[in-house]
């Protein structure tokens, strides 16, 4: 898969052109800062057209790794306040709202 065709997979994934590029940064910062990890490669893989994020969410490699993923935002998120939950949202909408 090229460029165009990695593209075209992550927007009809996302639903838009912006939450494409959202992901398809939090894909490049995984890959960059995740070293050898398994999430690592799973960016990896997708950001190179190795696999498509549908066979990510079907694949029970990625299953676990994904889940403690989850669980340690889980356990982040529960220890913000109101306040910063609701700065990292208006964070987050003005990003997307910008493109940027």
């Amino acid at each position: 898969m090229d460029d165009d065709q990695v593209e075209q997979e992550l927007r009809n994934f996302a639903g838009s052109r912006t939450l494409a590029d959202e992901l398809k940064r939090n894909l490049e910062k995984l890959r960059d800062y995740g070293g050898d990890s398994p999430l690592a490669e799973m960016a990896r893989g997708v950001l190179e057209g190795r696999m498509t994020l549908r066979e990510v969410t079907r694949s029970a490699a990625f299953a676990v790794p994904l889940s403690a993923a989850m669980d340690r935002f889980g356990e982040y998120d529960a220890q913000l306040s109101e306040e910063q939950r609701a700065q990292m949202l208006r964070q987050a909408e003005e990003r997307l709202a910008h493109g940027e």
